[in-house]
């Protein structure tokens, strides 16, 4: 199966819009506006990019844009992390839609990856025990 090349421009703005997203995700997930000393995040980013990527073409192909997209919308990544956490959490109540399924998508992947990154890393306890 093919999969989608990026551009190494492309691919730098593509991991910015994805940590900027998964950033706010994980920060729902453990109900927090401050990630400092969480472990696991630039992994998450990783695994995460890496799963985008790997989806069938055309599928990968509507994800990279919408993300992309997103970035551009508001230079997502760069907004405070309240900011982007409310951002995300509109588009989740949207009836339906593209931008609902695409903010679903991340709601549902980022927190699942996150979880599996830290507990491979033997970090979950430590996650668990800071969480408010």
């Amino acid at each position: 199966m093919p999969s989608l090349r990026l551009s190494p421009a492309v691919s730098h703005r593509l991991t910015r819009a994805v940590r900027g997203i998964a950033e706010a995700e994980v920060a729902e997930e453990l109900d927090r506006n401050d990630l400092s000393g969480v472990p696991g995040l630039a992994e998450t980013v990783d695994v995460l990019q890496r799963r985008l990527l790997g989806m069938p073409l055309h599928f990968a192909a509507g994800m990279v844009a919408l993300t992309l997209g997103f970035e551009a919308a508001g230079t997502f990544s760069s907004l405070p992390l309240e900011r982007r956490r409310r951002r995300l959490a509109r588009l989740r109540a949207l009836p339906l839609g593209p931008l609902k399924n695409f903010s679903t998508f991340y709601d549902k992947m980022a927190p699942f990856i996150f979880w599996s990154v830290i507990e491979e890393a033997g970090e979950l306890q430590a996650v668990l025990e800071e969480a408010p």
